[in-house]
This record gives C-alpha cells, structure tokens and sequence, in this order.
C-alpha cells in the first residue's frame, strides 16, 4: 500500500496559502510582483534556472489577492525573460532571430522556446559563463542585466534595487506603449489618483504615477513637476 502524507500541498492554491502563513498572512503577491519587474538573470544560473525562478514567481502573482497586482501571461513571461538576460546573450539571441527570418521560418518567441535558444547560445560560448567583467565592459554598458550578487527572494531592501533599462535601450515597441501611456496621463496632476488600469500600465511600464516619468515608480518618486511631452 502506498504511503499518503496529509500535509501534502495538492494545488497551486494550497500552495499559496502556506504562503501567506509564511508572510504571517501578508499577501506576498506584491513583493514578488516588484522582484518579478526588477530581477535579472544571475551569473550562476542557466537560462532554464532563471526561467524556473520567473516562473515561480509569477504562480505567487497570480495567486495574489492584491489588486494592485497585474496576472502574468505567456508573453509577459517571455518578454521578462527576455529582457533580464545578459546583453551578450541577447546580442547572439537576435541574431538567432533574424537569421531564422532570413530564411523565412518564424522563430519561436514563448518563454521556453527562447530558454531552449539561450542553452545553444551558453553551450556554444562557455567562456561567457561565471564571468561577471564579462558584461561590466563599455560596449554592454546600459543594457547588462546579469548581476553577481545572491540575494534574498522578495527583498525590497533598497541596497538590493537596480535601475531599470535606459529609454533609449529599449524596443521601439516599448517605447511607443510608454510614450502612449505618458499621453493618457498628462490630464492627472502629480501624485493624482489614478484610476486602477492606468495604476497597472504605470506598474507595468516602469512609469512612474506620480510625475509620469519612466525609470521609477510612485513611491521613490521625488519630482514637483509631472512629466511634460517634447512632441
């Protein structure tokens, strides 16, 4: 006869809810909403480790009860996983891509279609891996997303913050959905109330809702003015 355990956690809301005994019954959705927006693929994890730690991370957010956090989907999966890889990585990645449009096939953009991608690219260039000065050199500078250190999951200590990409890093699409958002804002004045979508996208984008500007969110917030479009 085969041994049961009672204690067993058997589904994903099981599982949340040790968690929130865990957080002394503190929703935990919102911490790791904000690790899942910040973090970054560490030195000392494959593309498989890192995508197993996003993913992890998004269970905890869609079990969340908070609704100041946003469901995480598919493709908001894979663009995360994305845009925390290092830049050498990335580099070689895009030229994966366009290669595989070149020769007229769709390149498959999923989360765990581009992990596979990324363990050819890391089988292939092993002199990358564990190199930190690797991608602290100018050419990578403003797009390096690896970091170095191990820290706690969930930490908001400050010390552990990082800067989110430069605007003129980021994909031309991002940066349209910004300066769309930035549009819609203009109406509210600093530190406004926002209504909950508009909250969400701000959330989402790394705008802030308070001054509109990208780089920071409200609580960091330190502007008098609100953001004022150029165009």
């Amino acid at each position: 006869m085969e041994a049961t355990n009672p204690g067993k956690l058997k589904s994903l809301d099981a599982i949340f809810q040790a968690l929130l005994h865990i957080f002394q019954r503190c929703d935990p959705g919102p911490k790791a909403y904000d690790e899942f927006l910040r973090t970054r693929m560490r030195t000392d994890e494959t593309a498989v480790e890192f995508l197993n730690r996003l993913l992890s991370l998004s269970v905890v957010i869609n079990s969340s009860k908070d609704p100041t956090v946003i469901h995480i989907s598919d493709s908001e999966l894979a663009t995360r996983f994305r845009a925390g890889l290092p830049g050498w990585i990335v580099g070689h990645l895009r030229e994966k891509h366009q290669l595989l449009v070149s020769l007229n096939q769709t390149p498959d953009t999923s989360s765990w279609g581009l992990a596979g991608t990324v363990m050819e690219i890391e089988q292939n260039n092993p002199q990358h891996q564990g190199q930190p000065s690797k991608v602290n050199q100018a050419s990578y500078r403003g797009r390096t997303n690896a970091i170095v250190e191990n820290r706690p999951a969930f930490s908001s200590d400050s010390k552990f913050q990082r800067s989110p990409k430069r605007f003129v890093d980021l994909e031309e699409e991002d940066k349209t959905n910004i300066a769309a958002l930035q549009q819609e804002l203009q109406p509210y004045e600093l530190k406004a109330k926002l209504p909950l979508a508009l909250f969400k996208r701000c959330r989402q984008l790394m705008v802030c809702e308070s001054c509109h500007r990208y780089g920071h969110v409200g609580r960091n917030c330190k502007s008098h003015t609100t953001f004022s479009s150029k165009n």
